[in-house]
Formats: C-alpha cells, sequence, structure tokens
C-alpha cells in the first residue's frame, strides 16, 4: 500500500499483545494496524475526544504526508512530494 494523506494520526494499539499490530494508524480517518512505524517528516502532537470510549486520545500526528506500509507491516511515513 502507497498513498497520500491530508492528515496521519499515530497511536499505541493498547489491545496489542506487545509484539504484534502494536500500531494504530488513522489515514485521513480510516484506522490500519501496523507492526511499527517510521517517519521521516514533521510532526506534532494531537489529542482527540473519541466519543465511542467516552475519552481523549493522544497521537503523533503528520499532515500532507506519503504513506507506504510493506508486507511485513511496516509504515514509512514521509513528507509530500
Amino acid at each position: 500500500m502507497s498513498k497520500q494523506y491530508s492528515q496521519v494520526k499515530i497511536r499505541y494499539n493498547i489491545d496489542s499483545n506487545g509484539q504484534d499490530q502494536c500500531w494504530r494508524l488513522i489515514l485521513d480517518g480510516d484506522e490500519v494496524l501496523v507492526e511499527s512505524v517510521q517517519i521521516d517528516a514533521p510532526v506534532c502532537t494531537s489529542r482527540d475526544w473519541i466519543e465511542s470510549v467516552g475519552k481523549f486520545k493522544h497521537h503523533i500526528s503528520v499532515s500532507d504526508c506519503h504513506v507506504s506500509i510493506d508486507k511485513e507491516g511496516t509504515a514509512l511515513i514521509t513528507t509530500k512530494g
């Protein structure tokens, strides 16, 4: 998978066993679980209220970026273009 996104949010998957699918990527609102994440782009932190769980969740966020996920589940996030 390789695609451009306007916003990517990264957060630890608390449902993971600590070895598999440890990270949640929220790609313009769609969620994907991955094994690891490499980021070569400017980042910031963000906080969103998640209505379904009734809590705030905190993220590492990247705007205007390209995401590639390989068959091993490693996500590479780079700057646009």
